[in-house]
C-alpha cells in the first residue's frame, strides 16, 4: 500500500490542491492527515472540504486533530505553547486565530469534532502509530523537538508501541530509522513553505514487511497563495506576521 502523509495544512488550499493531485499522480492508495488543517492561511472551510472529499471517496486512512482544531474546539491559548517560558501570545495572534474559525462552517466544526487526537491503526500488520505530535498521559504535547534524534523520538513516543511513528507540528522534516527498523516520520508543512518553492509530504509504502519512506518537494503557486493571505491584511493585520513568518525566508525560525 502506498499512503500519502500530509501535516500541517494551514488553510493553504493551494498547496493542498497540488499536494492531493500529485498523490493521484503516483498512485497514491490512501492519505493520512497529521493534524493542523486549519489556522494561519486564507481558506480554512475550503482545505476541509477538499479531505472531506477525500474521505467521502474513502481515501483517508486516518486523521487526526492538531492543536489548531483543539484550539477550534475548545478554546484559544493564551501562550505560545512552544516556548519553555510561555511567552504570552500577542493579540494581534488571537485575532488571527479567531478570524480563522470564523471561516470554518458549523458542518465543519462537527466534522472535526470526530476527529482523534491520535491513534494507532494497522496496514498489512504493521502498527502505524498517528498524531500531530506525541501527548502524555495528561492529553499535553510531550517535550518538543525541532529535529529530535533517535534517543529523543524514544522518549517522546515512550506510551506508543508501533513500528512506524508519524508526527509533524515542527514543520521541519525529519526522518529517523532506528535499528529495531522502527521509523520516525515528519513529513514537514504543506502549507508553510519557510522560504522554499514547493509543499512538503511523503509517500509511506507498506508491502508485507518491507516499509519504504519518499520525502516530496511538490511545486505549486506560493505567490497566489501569499495574495490570497494579504488580501485580509486590512481586516486582520496579522497575516502580515504570518507571511513573513511562514512564507518568507527568515534567519530564525520556530513554529
Amino acid at each position: 500500500m502506498r499512503i500519502g502523509i500530509i501535516s500541517d495544512v494551514h488553510s493553504n488550499a493551494d498547496a493542498l490542491k497540488a499536494v492531493l493531485d500529485e498523490f493521484a499522480r503516483r498512485d497514491v492508495d490512501k492519505i493520512i492527515c497529521l493534524g493542523d488543517i486549519i489556522g494561519l492561511g486564507a481558506h480554512p472551510e475550503e482545505c476541509i472540504y477538499l479531505l472531506e472529499d477525500q474521505l467521502k471517496k474513502g481515501r483517508i486512512l486516518s486523521a487526526v486533530r492538531g492543536n489548531h482544531e483543539e484550539y477550534l474546539l475548545t478554546k484559544l491559548p493564551i501562550h505560545n505553547h512552544n516556548d519553555s517560558s510561555k511567552s504570552k501570545l500577542p493579540q494581534a495572534i488571537i485575532d488571527l486565530f479567531n478570524w480563522n474559525h470564523q471561516q470554518v462552517s458549523d458542518q465543519s466544526v462537527a466534522a472535526i469534532s470526530q476527529l482523534p487526537r491520535q491513534e494507532m491503526i494497522t496496514v498489512d500488520k504493521v502498527r502505524i502509530f498517528v498524531s500531530h505530535y506525541p501527548l502524555d498521559r495528561t492529553g499535553d504535547f510531550m517535550p518538543f523537538y525541532m529535529k529530535p534524534t533517535i534517543k529523543e523520538c524514544r522518549k517522546i513516543f515512550r506510551y506508543a508501541h508501533a513500528k512506524v511513528y508519524l508526527f509533524g507540528h515542527t514543520h521541519v522534516r525529519d526522518l529517523c530509522i532506528g535499528r529495531r527498523g522502527d521509523f520516525f516520520i515528519n513529513p514537514g508543512s504543506v502549507g508553510c513553505p519557510i522560504g522554499t518553492d514547493s509543499a512538503s509530504a511523503g509517500i509511506l509504502e507498506i508491502n508485507g514487511k518491507q516499509i519504504s519512506y519518499q520525502q516530496l518537494d511538490i511545486d505549486y503557486n506560493i505567490d497566489q497563495a501569499i495574495n490570497d493571505m494579504m488580501n485580509y491584511n486590512d481586516v486582520v493585520p496579522a497575516i502580515e506576521y504570518t507571511v513573513d513568518q511562514f512564507y518568507r525566508p527568515i534567519d530564525t525560525y520556530h513554529p
